[in-house]
């Protein structure tokens, strides 16, 4: 498993970004409303402690979707000393374990025990720009406070999470409107804006750091008015008239509002036909979460070269065009074939 989370890791002195999936045990629908609810403030303790910046999420009822920016660690944290790293501590220090380590911290120093106080600085460390040791203690957590508030034992999430290393600009942007599109696929609002518990909802609400992330996915720099980001983002959640699939849905309604069923987009591949983009992420792309990575045909290429050693003799390059839908000039590091889009 280590050797697998390694192999995904991405480019060393830049920041990469990520897709990831975590999905509950026996996939139930065990998260109601309140507990979406914890789990966002876990989530953004968690990430103001570890350094790493959520561009887009959704939390639905068994899984939840996040892309994540993971500026690299060694120049993020370049001139820090000690203290840097202990005061990061004071973001958890309502946690019972957190203030155990406080309390050695205080008697170290009381007793000039340097070398007790450099072994905790460098703990937290290890915690910090950190994909791995993120989602570890986001889920740890997560599980704790859903056991506490059920009565419950045992583990709330299926398996390690699923991972999907992105080039930044289009590869970014579309797996942030794919992420905000779940609810749609799941039938579960008519519009993305309505379902609270993803980001796009969060940014039309106005919350500041919804707004910085989307910012930052749809139009890859920061200082840009939400009014532009928003009128961008929106042609890739909503499709345009003439991107609409099967003219009318079973309810009377124009058919590409909602998430597309199987039925509606098995005739496109059988004429030979690829899905407009929107339409595409209205639908599940297994690319977004089993393509390994995703860019232009140079990012996955310089992927493949700089782990030349996990492929075959007979394979050349890393880029594999993507199929069933009008995905420009995007690569996938797996070449997947069977079901790799579905309707809901």
């Amino acid at each position: 498993m280590r050797k697998i989370r390694a192999f995904l890791l991405g480019p060393t002195g830049e920041t990469n970004y990520y897709h990831v999936v975590s999905r509950v045990v026996g996939r139930q629908r065990l998260l109601t409303d309140e507990d979406k609810e914890r789990f966002r403030g876990i989530l953004v303790r968690q990430l103001e402690f570890s350094g790493l910046r959520a561009l887009a999420w959704c939390f639905m009822d068994n899984h939840f979707h996040l892309l994540l920016e993971v500026p690299d660690k060694e120049l993020a944290m370049q001139g820090w000393k000690e203290e840097d790293y202990l005061k990061r501590l004071q973001i958890f220090r309502r946690e019972w374990n957190t203030q155990q380590v406080l309390g050695q911290v205080a008697m170290y120093r009381e007793n000039g025990c340097d070398r007790g106080i450099s072994e905790i600085a460098q703990r937290v460390r290890e915690r910090l720009f950190d994909l791995s040791m993120f989602m570890k203690e986001l889920k740890l957590k997560m599980t704790l406070s859903y056991n506490n508030a059920h009565d419950r034992e045992g583990a709330l999430w299926q398996g390690r999470f699923k991972s999907v290393l992105l080039e930044g600009g289009d590869a970014v942007r579309m797996v942030a409107a794919y992420i905000d599109l779940n609810p749609i696929r799941a039938g579960m609002v008519k519009e993305p804006e309505d379902y609270r518990w993803c980001s796009y909802a969060a940014a039309v609400a106005g919350v500041k750091g919804a707004r910085q992330g989307l910012t930052f996915a749809v139009m890859g720099r920061q200082r840009v008015a939400w009014r532009k980001v928003a009128e961008e983002y929106r042609r890739l959640l909503y499709c345009k008239g003439e991107e609409r699939l099967g003219g009318q849905a079973g309810d009377g309604k124009d058919g590409w509002r909602g998430g597309f069923t199987q039925e509606q987009i098995e005739p496109v591949w059988q004429e030979g036909g690829k899905l407009p983009l929107a339409v595409a992420l209205r639908c599940r792309v297994r690319y977004f979460t089993e393509g390994a990575v995703l860019g232009g045909q140079a990012y996955v290429d310089e992927f493949f070269d700089q782990r030349r050693e996990y492929f075959g003799d007979r394979r050349k390059d890393g880029g594999r065009k993507m199929r069933g839908a009008q995905w420009g000039d995007m690569r996938s590091l797996r070449d997947l074939r069977a079901d790799v889009i579905r309707g809901r």
